[in-house]
């Protein structure tokens, strides 16, 4: 799923690339065409440099195994972090202790 992310970001970069290429292509037909050539030249700069950045990430969560399996794994998902919650906030089960169990002598060493 991760590398169809991957490959969908590289074809809206493909898309930006052309569209600049046409727009420079339609300013060079047209005089007073400026404007035109400027937004021409930021669709095909940002383009390759944005494309160049998500070829650099593909290749670097391929190598790590991201893309080997249907879901990337996060670092912190299974404890709650990153989810907003804090101590306490979290339901049973999800790794919190909080006012829904207290803890007793055991657990806290008293």
């Amino acid at each position: 799923m991760a590398q169809f992310t991957a490959d969908i970001a590289g074809m809206l970069e493909i898309f930006a690339i052309a569209a600049g290429l046409v727009l420079l292509h339609r300013a060079s037909k047209e005089a007073p065409a400026n404007l035109l050539k400027a937004a021409g030249w930021v669709l095909v700069v940002g383009g390759v440099v944005v494309g160049a950045c998500t070829t650099f990430y593909w290749f670097k969560y391929q190598s790590h195994g991201e893309l080997d399996s249907v879901h990337m794994g996060y670092p912190g998902v299974m404890d709650g972090a990153g989810t907003g919650m804090g101590p306490g906030m979290r339901g049973p089960g999800m790794g919190s202790i909080g006012p829904h169990r207290p803890q007793s002598s055991v657990e806290t060493g008293r």
